[in-house]
């Protein structure tokens, strides 16, 4: 009675090592995945993951102590958030860098925004009509 007992356990534990998944592991690279099946690889990851980078959330400081988070909405638009103040800006003509304009700036005037490489040129008309121009640095 015994032998047939574990000669049937011996018997399952056969099997189950026939149907085992055949995965290699690598310790110096890690796991890989293998599965005998192709990957198509569609581009949507990178797009999405371009996507939300370029519509993250940067903060500016500026040289005079404004500090400014800018936003890209889209390809033609610009959204700079200074306190409690919101402006859209639409994308302009730039010689370099990338230049940002709006007719109703953060207080209902003009505002321009110009930045290349980290830096930026930030340029509006506060709530009393003085035109304030400032340079501003990402954090």
């Amino acid at each position: 009675m015994k032998s047939k007992v574990l000669l049937a356990v011996a018997a399952a534990l056969s099997l189950g090592a026939c149907v085992a998944p055949d995965m290699d592991y690598d310790f110096e690279r890690g796991s890989r995945h293998e599965h005998r099946h192709e990957h198509r690889y569609d581009n949507r990851y990178e797009e999405n993951r371009r996507t939300s980078e370029s519509r993250r959330l940067r903060t500016f400081s500026c040289e005079n102590g404004l500090s400014v988070d800018v936003r890209n909405l889209n390809n033609d638009q610009l959204e700079l958030r200074l306190d409690d103040k919101r402006a859209v800006l639409s994308s302009d003509v730039s010689g370099s860098g990338s230049r940002y304009t709006s007719n109703r700036g953060l207080f209902g005037k003009g505002a321009e925004w110009h930045e290349k490489n980290g830096e930026a040129s930030f340029s509006f008309t506060d709530p009393y009509g003085n035109r304030v121009e400032t340079s501003c640095s990402v954090r």
